[in-house]
């Protein structure tokens, strides 16, 4: 995956990507949401070889969360299933409850098959 893809779909954007972070890195899905206008970033799942991650709020109190391998051995995996079924309460735990209100989970379960393919490129 050489440049980022965007997903406009259920009240989200996905942006999917390939991110690099010193000598870590691998596949990433960055979530933004309109707030009072502005496109911000609510989420970031980041699958790196070496400590994938995710974040809440990556751009405002960056509540980093680190996925253990030995209980998440698939981040993508794991990424896919959250953004499937938890995207709202995800953005509730970020503090973005007006964005969650908004969340047609359907719509973004229907384009996870396509995220995921990009993904495990």
């Amino acid at each position: 995956m050489s440049q980022e893809k965007v997903f406009h779909v259920g009240g989200v954007e996905l942006h999917v990507e390939n991110r690099t972070f010193g000598e870590d890195g691998g596949p990433a899905v960055r979530v933004f949401g309109d707030v009072e206008g502005k496109a911000v970033q609510l989420l970031r799942f980041d699958c790196f070889r070496k400590n994938p991650h995710y974040h809440y709020d990556p751009s405002g109190k960056n509540d980093q969360h680190p996925l253990d391998k030995a209980t998440v051995p698939d981040s993508i995996g794991w990424t896919i299933q959250q953004l499937g079924h938890n995207l709202a309460a995800m953005l509730t735990t970020a503090g973005y409850d007006s964005v969650a209100a908004k969340v047609e989970q359907a719509a973004v379960a229907a384009v996870l098959p396509e995220v995921e393919a990009i993904m495990r490129g």
